[in-house]
């Protein structure tokens, strides 16, 4: 299989690679990745970006602003100006969907869009579902106060409240929360956005429910918690998927919406040469 896809790459332009980090890590988090991915494709260009100072910006610093960031890594490198294939991860995943949304009309394209366990559909755990696996941010915002989250100094200082989707409060959230409900094109609508989401020409997802991390896992597929935290909505079956917002359905009838089950728990993403050669691989061909 690599073999063939070494041979394949090598009859046709090489797309640059984006790798983008999660969340309380840095670039060198990502260096096996980028080492994995130079050996597997030889002759190709890798950009490995950081999200400010790295581990501590992705806590302190808020997911616009750290989209931000991501944008700088990419725009100031004259190798990606034609075009790159985005690969982020848990955290990174949301923030190359934001790149993707918000910047890809005027700014460095994206031509393909790989999350590992990123979440897409948000994150919520602590009332009827555990807090686990993802640092002890989650147990911290599971007890704040609901106009405390939504507050303007957590929205603006605390990146993980940007994704912080509560089922209890779904209107205070759609008010206050500044990054997901945009990207979700159900505040400040916008065509751009959802013609940015569409332009790519596939979006793959992987997710599993051996996750442990990411709440509810299936948020790496665009799912996301009904009305409550035990119950879940597939894409399908969420209003933003009905309705089209920012293009999903559309993308999802044309069979460029690829999800795929890793049956990896969260950590192990970032740490596995084969499945980084093997499964993900295959997907960066372009």
């Amino acid at each position: 299989m690599i073999n063939l896809i070494i041979q394949s790459l090598l009859t046709q332009e090489q797309v640059p690679i984006v790798l983008i980090h999660g969340l309380q890590q840095n670039a060198k988090d990502f260096s096996n990745v980028s080492l994995w991915l130079s050996e597997l494709f030889p002759d190709r260009y890798i950009k490995n970006c950081e999200v400010g100072n790295g581990a501590e910006s992705t806590i302190i610093m808020n997911i616009n602003a750290q989209i931000a960031e991501l944008s700088y890594c990419i725009n100031n490198d004259p190798k990606l100006a034609s075009g790159f294939v985005g690969l982020g991860y848990s955290n990174g995943g949301l923030l190359m969907r934001g790149y993707l949304e918000l910047h890809n009309h005027n700014k460095a394209p994206m031509k393909r869009l790989i999350t590992l366990s990123a979440p897409l559909g948000g994150f919520f755990c602590g009332t009827k579902s555990e807090c686990y696996g993802y640092g002890e941010f989650s147990e911290f915002l599971a007890a704040l106060a609901v106009d405390v989250m939504y507050s303007k100094i957590v929205q603006t200082a605390f990146g993980p409240a940007n994704f912080w989707r509560d089922p209890y409060n779904l209107d205070i959230y759609l008010e206050h929360c500044v990054t997901l409900p945009v990207l979700d094109n159900l505040k400040n609508f916008s065509e751009q956005r959802k013609t940015n989401f569409m332009s790519v020409d596939k979006i793959v997802l992987f997710g599993s429910s051996k996750d442990g991390a990411i709440s509810p896992w299936q948020s790496a597929w665009f799912g996301t918690w009904a009305e409550d935290d035990e119950k879940t909505l597939k894409m399908e079956e969420r209003d933003v998927y009905v309705q089209d917002t920012f293009g999903l359905k559309t993308m999802n009838e044309q069979g460029r919406i690829i999800r795929i089950d890793s049956e990896m728990n969260h950590f192990g993403y970032y740490k596995k040469e084969e499945f980084i050669k093997n499964v993900v691989g295959p997907w960066l061909v372009m």
